[in-house]
């Protein structure tokens, strides 16, 4: 196998900003970019090399140990852009457990890393209700917001949210998702907006008041640039997440174990791979799979390698 370029799955969304089109150059996007997917939902097409054509779930049925190594499919990574404009709907994710009895699908668990942020955006992270019955009253009585904890972010921050914790990305966010491999979401309130029938999106309180859990809460962590470093920013069971800047090359040597995401947060580069050279832009996701030899970045920049431990 060999690093693969993949074909975005873009999905309009109420919410949605245009940073991303800008940067990307493509007016179709508004909103959200699945870029490393392979989720019914949204199967990426490869773009380069020998299985061009194909998609990644195509490989991953084909090639499951090339691919993931040690892996298995309930434990493949899903790497996403959100451009919000407005807020998302303040929303929560179940659990593995509840995910896959009631959806067939997975639980989710999620991290943002904060690639182009409005001055004074924030986002919601959390509760301060101290129990399910309060929250309730909240949500019941249109209050909601009355009760959600929210954090300013800036370029560079970063933020886990758990399965289970009350969310909401803000407005003026561009933001890259690493997350489990999983498309269930429960919203609690959407601020009464309307879909393209004229009535209020749908909400979900049933299963939001089944696995929400009050006591999750989370702080953000600040990245500057630096020159040269590589630091693990998390180190989770559901996964991992390093932070590499450079000025000149990095080397990646995937240890046939794991496989890996490398997301490109800072500025167009390259990367060198048995013997040729192909270009990694600014906001590009690409997939390595378990088997692949050593792979170096060249330029300056900043990359997230996100990987299953």
């Amino acid at each position: 196998m060999y690093p693969l370029k993949l074909k975005p799955v873009y999905w309009d969304s109420i919410w949605g900003n245009d940073k991303l089109a800008k940067i990307r150059k493509n007016p179709e996007i508004h909103g959200t970019s699945w870029d490393i997917s392979a989720h019914p939902h949204a199967d990426n097409i490869i773009l380069n090399g020998e299985r061009k054509g194909k998609t990644l779930m195509q490989l991953l049925d084909e090639y499951p140990e090339q691919m993931l190594g040690e892996k298995d499919r309930s434990q493949m990574l899903r790497l996403a852009f959100l451009d919000a404009k407005e807020s998302l709907s303040v929303q929560v994710h179940p659990q593995n457990e509840y995910a896959r009895i009631h959806e067939n699908d997975e639980g989710k668990t999620e991290s943002w890393y904060m690639v182009d942020v409005d001055p004074g955006s924030k986002l919601i992270a959390g509760t301060t209700a101290s129990s399910t019955e309060e929250l309730k009253e909240a949500v019941y009585n249109d209050q909601i917001m009355d009760i959600v904890n929210k954090i300013e972010m800036c370029n560079g921050d970063f933020i886990c949210i758990d399965a289970g914790q009350l969310h909401a990305l803000g407005p003026g966010i561009l933001a890259l998702e690493i997350g489990t491999n999983s498309d269930t979401t429960y919203r609690f309130y959407d601020y009464h907006r309307k879909g393209d029938d004229g009535k209020e999106r749908e909400l979900h309180l049933d299963k939001c008041f089944d696995v929400v859990d009050c006591t999750k809460q989370c702080e953000k962590s600040s990245y500057p640039f630096m020159d040269e470093q590589r630091i693990t920013i998390l180190d989770r069971e559901e996964f991992t997440v390093e932070l590499v800047d450079f000025d000149g090359t990095f080397h990646l040597t995937p240890n046939g174990k794991t496989f890996y995401g490398l997301s490109n947060v800072r500025t167009d580069c390259e990367i060198l791979y048995d013997g040729e050279s192909m270009p990694f832009a600014f906001t590009e996701n690409i997939f390595v799979p378990a088997d692949c030899k050593e792979i170096t970045l060249k330029g300056k920049s900043r990359v997230l390698i996100s990987y299953v431990k």
